[in-house]
């Protein structure tokens, strides 16, 4: 009898159970990703990040959509016009996030962020992705732009790798002495000459003023005598050949092909850009911070929380899809970490882990102690904006515009 009264009160134990599972709703969410190409650094990394979150919710059910970046921002845009934008979904941050924030496409998530997730995020990264005291966007990547130094030419020619505006100035007359081109950039592409003047400007007009610029604050111009110093410093570069004599024509690509040989000695961009490095030129490549100017913003970078996943304000199912955007930050930023594909943007022990990209562990280390990150001009502005610093900048570069009329130029996006 006792028996009996056990494998029915276990009968009702396993009907309970599969009634429970049974009335378990199966959420699905739609997805947008910008990594739809087999050679993006992130599309495996975010492959294996879906995999996980599958693991860890079965009644979550995504259909992911796959897009090129450019292709998805004009299709994202398109979409929020009719509101129907994904529940969840890859944006960049800065201005182009605010116009789908002013519109209302996308849900804030202050509501879902406990003190413990806060707490497991990088500090600081939120800033480009709030507005009005509400968080819109969690990052999975912080980006960054460095100057990256190939060791085995400076040790041949005996140059000090620059830590100052002077000892940088000294490495490219050095190089220009001994026949080497010291540095180099792909003007056609424009956002590369971006990268340098931005972080000049940075050391020479500071974050405050800068961010105020780009953000257009009330107040802002770009007249004044630190602007000014900033751009001549970058014409000074110019002046003396710090870069190859057709660097307005070369294309990113272009320009790097030169530096991969081992033939040009210094180039400053992007942290991604490390993970692009043979396993050969990882051993003979450092990674530092835009020598210091003497205007005391020595340890201030550009970049920042560039990107992230947003949840649509008009999800059917806002607390899912909260899960997945804040599941994808976190677990991407470990997975792209690991692979080499970008900075992480939280907290992880990544000691278990030795065959890690030193180049991408020396920007890890330089920029978890940064006094402040500001997104990049032309990520920062948007519309017309963007299009005029990218193309006053490449005008600098081919002589067209003077330091002077640069300023003069920007200052027009204030007249709006």
């Amino acid at each position: 009898m006792k028996k009996l009264v056990s494998l029915v009160l276990a009968l009702a134990m396993l009907l309970s159970l599969s009634t429970a599972f049974a009335e378990q709703e199966v959420v699905t969410l739609t997805v947008s990703s910008i990594w739809s190409a087999e050679t993006e650094a992130n599309r495996a990394p975010f492959l294996a990040t879906i995999a996980e979150f599958e693991a860890a919710y079965p009644n979550i059910h995504l259909e992911i959509e796959w897009f090129e970046a450019n292709a998805w921002k004009d299709t994202g845009e398109t979409l929020a016009m009719s509101d129907n934008l994904p529940d969840v979904f890859y944006w960049n941050a800065g201005g182009v996030l605010w116009n789908l924030v002013g519109s209302g496409d996308i849900l804030p998530l202050n509501e879902y962020l406990t003190d413990d997730i806060m707490a497991r995020m990088e500090p600081g990264l939120l800033v480009d992705m709030t507005f009005d005291g509400k968080i819109y966007q969690l990052p999975y990547t912080k980006a960054t732009s460095m100057l990256y130094c190939n060791t085995e030419l400076f040790d041949k020619y005996g140059v000090k790798i620059p830590e100052t505006w002077d000892e940088l100035i000294t490495a490219i007359e050095t190089f220009k002495a001994n026949g080497v081109t010291p540095m180099t950039v792909g003007g056609a592409d424009q956002w590369p000459t971006n990268m340098y003047t931005d972080i000049i400007a940075l050391r020479f007009a500071g974050d405050a003023a800068c961010r105020a610029a780009y953000y257009k604050t009330e107040g802002a111009t770009f007249m004044t005598q630190d602007w000014l110093d900033g751009v001549a410093a970058f014409k000074q570069l110019i002046d003396i050949g710090a870069f190859p004599e057709d660097a307005a024509s070369l294309t990113r690509d272009e320009s790097e092909v030169a530096f991969f040989a081992g033939e040009i000695p210094m180039y400053f961009h992007g942290q991604w850009f490390a993970g692009s490095l043979s396993a050969e030129m990882q051993q003979k490549v450092v990674a530092i911070k835009f020598p210091a100017v003497g205007r005391g913003y020595d340890n201030q970078y550009m970049g920042g929380a560039a990107e992230g996943f947003c949840v649509s304000s008009y999800t059917e199912h806002p607390y899912e899809a909260f899960l997945a955007a804040q599941f994808f930050a976190e677990h991407l930023s470990k997975n792209g970490y690991i692979a080499g594909a970008g900075l992480p943007a939280w907290k992880y022990d990544f000691s278990a882990y030795t065959d890690l990209n030193p180049v991408m562990a020396m920007i890890k280390d330089a920029t978890s102690t940064a006094d402040s990150m500001l997104l990049w001009g032309n990520t920062a502005l948007t519309g017309e904006d963007a299009t005029l610093i990218g193309q006053t900048v490449y005008e600098v570069l081919t002589g067209e515009l003077t330091p002077e009329q640069w300023c003069e130029d920007m200052e027009t996006i204030f007249e709006d």
